[in-house]
């Protein structure tokens, strides 16, 4: 070793340690040793940063220019964001050397709002945007901003705007909001045909939805009307289809005097002798005009499913007090055929239940099984032909109460709800599968008849504190919570049906201040805030289930008072009595298999 030369130390290190000491880790599964650790806010902070450098035009390398704006980015972020850009500045394009690229027909509002997102996540989608914002965010390939778009139109369906948006996505062969849309105009059909959008509708989109077997209607004369007002809308240039849009119509199942009033109100003359030829042509049954065979549409409302209730009868060993039993089982009246059947039965047995048809769903609420009163629920889906009881159960247990459905969701009104009259308002989300209180009655209420119409909720009559039987009609704004004193009705009653058929609202039979079953029958028009008496009843009763289809009104079943040995009691009927309002009469259809009262009637679709 030269002199002056610097001992090496001893040790025992190894070089490749690099000086530090070497720790044996033992009992450490070496195929499991190596783990990913992820930093949440790591990547958001990293964009954020991005879009700061870009707000103050630090790094950016491109201009997006509209009009006279330029907006700043940087080109690897939009080609990371968007296959749009990624092929602009990554395919050889003249693009991808341009430090300002031009962007056609997207207004500045719109490219601001898309780069935005682009460094983001976010965009603000509105009323007035929606559809720009697709069209833009479709042409950049933006797919996120795009679903967005969808689902936003898709919660905004309404009968307003159903049939633009319908439009909208046919034209840009968006398939699931097109399902969507379609789906919401053959539930909402007779809504939908009254906004102005239809009347704008081409000939070969008005002939798709009227030659539609899924349209939800009441009667085929919805489907005339809105036709009739299409083709009035503009005469000169529409006039000429008459006979080609007619033969999509199944006129023969229309009511021949609700023709004639369309004939004789009709102001043009062309139109006229169109019309009277094809009444001419269905009368004489030659069929040169229109077809002289129809069955009602699929989806027509053309069953009244029969739900809940019971039969007294007085048993056949001559003891007077009737034997009763609670139903289960369901009967399906066909009205074009004036046949019964049954579908599945309910799952628990209940009488003076609430009844409402709810996007497509039959919901029975409530009830009454010897004498325990009810909160829970069932619903019926008829693809499946099966009731499930996964509704939740109301926050009041309640019979003899008014429901009715209200813009997507279940109202629920008063009722008895034990040892008391109750005044409480629920409401049903089905969405959420939740009740939440959300209103009082004026006062508390029961046996009333409850139907909504155009915005408002009706109440009608029925049982109170001060008054067994109430003769005053209220309407209710479930928006506003605003009650409106309206014409009372002529005969104070309660234990009635009630049903609402072409601007008027019905009431029919139920019972008065002496304890009397009423044959009597008024009903209220909307328009004129009036009551009317209509023809009686054949035969009185109370607590008839009552539903109006195929441009009638349909009385079905009830009790009726008898008196056998000085006993006076209720037993069931099984009567049906149907109630056109073009004639003005009542005639008999075929009776119930069997006796039935206190059930509660639904018209469906299916």
């Amino acid at each position: 070793m030269a002199e002056g030369a610097v001992v090496p130390l001893k040790s025992e290190l190894n070089t490749s340690t690099m000086g530090f000491a070497e720790f044996i880790m033992t009992g450490i599964d070496n195929s499991k040793s190596k783990s990913e650790y992820a930093a949440g806010q790591y990547a958001p902070k990293v964009l954020r940063n991005l879009n700061t450098q870009r707000l103050k035009n630090q790094f950016s390398d491109v201009g997006l220019v509209v009009g006279n704006t330029i907006i700043r980015a940087h080109k690897s972020v939009l080609a990371a964001s968007s296959a749009y850009f990624n092929a602009m500045f990554t395919c050889g394009l003249v693009e991808e050397q341009q430090e300002l690229v031009e962007i056609h027909t997207v207004s500045e509002n719109i490219l601001s709002s898309l780069v935005d997102f682009i460094y983001t996540g976010n965009v603000d989608i509105t009323q007035d945007n929606v559809q720009e914002l697709f069209a833009a965010a479709d042409m950049l390939e933006l797919d996120e901003v795009v679903s967005s778009c969808i689902s936003y139109l898709q919660e905004q369906l309404h009968f307003s705007n159903a049939l633009g948006i319908y439009r909208f996505a046919e034209a840009h062969n968006r398939m699931d909001l097109l399902e969507t849309a379609l789906r919401f105009i053959e539930i909402n059909f007779p809504q939908v045909v009254q906004e102005e959008e239809f009347l704008d509708l081409p000939k070969e989109q008005l002939v798709k939805f009227i030659s539609s077997e899924k349209i939800h209607i009441d009667t085929e004369f919805q489907v005339f009307q809105a036709t009739y007002n299409w083709i009035t809308h503009d005469i000169p240039a529409r006039l000429c289809y008459v006979f080609e849009i007619f033969s999509h119509i199944r006129l023969r199942l229309c009511s021949m005097a609700r023709l004639d009033r369309v004939i004789y109100e009709c102001s043009d003359g062309s139109l006229i002798v169109a019309l009277t030829s094809i009444q001419k042509d269905l009368l004489n049954n030659k069929g040169c005009l229109v077809p002289l065979q129809a069955q009602p549409r699929l989806c027509a409302k053309k069953n009244i499913l029969v739900i809940g209730g019971s039969k007294r009868e007085h048993s056949t060993d001559g003891w007077v007090r009737p034997a009763e039993s609670t139903y289960q089982i369901v009967n399906k009246y066909d009205t074009y055929n004036d046949t019964w059947s049954e579908v599945a039965p309910i799952k628990t047995g209940r009488i003076l239940p609430g009844v409402a048809l709810l996007d497509g769903k039959v919901y029975v609420i409530g009830g009454e099984l010897e004498s325990h009163i009810m909160s829970d629920g069932e619903c019926y889906d008829p693809r499946d032909n099966e009731w499930t009881s996964s509704i939740c159960n109301m926050l009041e247990s309640r019979c003899e109460f008014g429901l009715c459905a209200f813009e997507n969701h279940l109202y629920a009104f008063g009722g008895w709800v034990g040892e008391d009259i109750g005044g409480n308002i629920e409401v049903y989300d089905p969405v959420t599968n939740t009740w939440h209180h959300h209103d009082k009655l004026p006062e508390p209420r029961f046996s009333m008849g409850v139907a909504s119409y155009e915005g408002l909720i009706y109440i009608v009559g029925g049982c109170t504190h001060d008054s067994r039987h109430r003769q005053d009609v209220m309407s209710y704004d479930p928006l506003t919570k605003e009650w409106s004193a309206l014409a009372p009705m002529l005969t104070p009653r309660s234990q009635m049906g009630i049903a609402v058929l072409d601007g008027y609202m019905y009431v029919i039979g139920g019972t008065n201040k002496n304890q009397e079953v009423l044959t009597s029958v008024e009903r209220y028009s909307f328009a004129e805030n009036t009551w009317t008496t209509l023809a009686s009843l054949n035969v009185g009763r109370s607590y008839p289930a009552v539903a109006a289809a195929n441009g009638c009104l349909y009385v079905i079943g009830g009790d009726q008072p008898q008196e056998i040995n000085f006993y006076r009691t209720q037993i069931t009927v099984s009567t049906v009595e149907r109630y056109d309002p073009n004639l003005y009469i009542w005639t008999e259809g075929t009776p119930l298999p069997t006796s039935r009262g206190e059930a509660a009637a639904i018209v469906a679709p299916f």
